[in-house]
């Protein structure tokens, strides 16, 4: 994905799109989504949350309908908790809305900003989305990725490991 576009990602937990990695690599790297949400007891609309989380980050594919695990999904799944944090990081830092807010936070001098400037930026860049929830899933996979952070009491939205 070009870093100039700056997309929505979807709200889900970077958990659910490990577990469908794993499922696919049991059913052999390839299943419908449909047949993946039937089986799960999921509703569609959640399992193409995590499906589009998984491709966003390069995990997966989704050809007609089916999930398709690639390449980089498969060095996930053998790698380490902290290989993985690594891999995500990476995949984050291409994505445009991720590397948005790098730019933004490397222009601070403290490189941090507080939640409302980061909800107005959401707002203006993606007018058609919640900002409260692009931002809570910014917060959730950045953490996760140790690239960034979120001090809820001082209001601040920061750089980790940069």
């Amino acid at each position: 994905m070009p870093s100039a576009a700056i997309t929505p990602v979807p709200d889900c937990g970077m958990t659910w799109v490990f577990g469908l990695l794993e499922l696919l690599n049991d059913r052999g790297g390839r299943e419908d989504g449909y047949k993946i949400a039937r089986d799960l007891n999921f509703k569609f609309g959640d399992l193409l949350k995590v499906m589009k989380a998984a491709e966003i980050l390069g995990f997966v594919s989704t050809p007609a309908g089916d999930v398709v695990l690639e390449p980089l999904g498969r060095k996930v799944l053998d790698a380490s908790m902290n290989e993985r944090k690594l891999i995500v990081r990476e995949q984050l830092k291409q994505h445009g809305l991720f590397s948005y807010f790098i730019r933004l936070l490397h222009g601070q001098p403290d490189r941090s900003l507080t939640k409302e400037v980061v909800l107005e930026h959401l707002a203006m860049l993606l007018p058609t989305e919640k900002p409260e929830r692009q931002f809570s899933t910014i917060v959730n996979w950045g953490r996760f990725a140790e690239l960034f952070g979120y001090n809820k009491d001082e209001d601040r939205f920061y750089l980790d490991n940069e």
